[in-house]
């Protein structure tokens, strides 16, 4: 049975979910464009929840472990990409063109968005002059609408990443309706073995999840990055989803990004 005082923060979050004006990609990558790649290593915190698997789970952690490198450390603050083959295909995975590959604290903590996006990690295109698979937008639009790319899809129109820039200079990527893939790799614990012995060593040469739910479903998802490219939330939810019912066939997540400069 779902514990009913976390379902009650469940119905808030969904009802307030923001709204911006519509955008074009282009406009997007242009203001993208505008945003300095200068190193910036902040701590960060991500509190939320998730609905899954007949199960809800809050989440509330600080980022503010070192090192800043590419060297895996539980809780570590945020670190720019770093060079990791078996994190890409073999043909953009040569290092020499632009690969930008994300760290573990660098991405979101449901969803696995890049946390930052400014001008050099964005839209990168490899030596081929196609886009590199490890840069921002494949990587988020790949999260939002992979369904389109299995054997078989039919591309309905709704299957399409939208943009949205907000009031405040941000901006969004939106799915709606859109049936896609993704995983959920941090349930029901973050990969730290000094919390949680039964977990399995993270390796850093083959970062595979401690454990791999694979989810295949038609769902709402929005990404929603402030004027400084900094991801503030992240948010989805199958579109039967009822907080009400326990169900295995439905998720919802959602979680909020705050960020320390110091």
């Amino acid at each position: 049975m779902k514990n009913k005082k976390l379902l009650s923060l469940l119905i808030l979050p969904f009802a307030l979910m923001s709204c911006g004006k519509a955008a074009t990609a282009e406009s997007i990558k242009e203001k993208i464009d505008g945003i300095s790649s200068d190193p910036l290593f902040p701590y960060y915190r991500v509190a939320g929840y998730l609905d899954f698997n007949n199960q809800v789970i809050e989440v509330d952690y600080t980022f503010d472990k070192e090192p800043a490198t590419d060297e895996f450390v539980p809780y570590s603050r945020y670190t720019d990409g770093f060079y990791c083959p078996s994190a890409s295909t073999a043909e953009s995975a040569q290092g020499k063109d632009g690969t930008v590959i994300y760290a573990m604290s660098s991405r979101s903590y449901w969803l696995r968005a890049p946390l930052r996006l400014h001008k050099d990690n964005y839209y990168v295109l490899d030596a081929k002059g196609k886009e590199n698979t490890t840069c921002g937008h494949y990587i988020i639009e790949h999260i939002i609408t992979s369904y389109k790319d299995s054997p078989g899809a039919i591309n309905p129109s709704k299957n399409k990443m939208k943009f949205e820039n907000s009031d405040n200079g941000g901006f969004a990527f939106i799915g709606k309706k859109t049936h896609t893939t993704f995983r959920i790799d941090n349930y029901p614990y973050y990969p730290d073995v000094a919390t949680h012995p039964e977990l399995k060593e993270w390796d850093e040469e083959f970062p595979l999840p401690c454990y791999d739910n694979q989810i295949n479903a038609k769902v709402n998802v929005r990404l929603e990055y402030n004027k400084d490219g900094w991801l503030v939330k992240e948010s989805l939810k199958t579109l039967d989803y009822n907080y009400k019912k326990a169900s295995a066939a439905q998720i919802a997540l959602e979680a909020t990004y705050s960020y320390k400069f110091a």
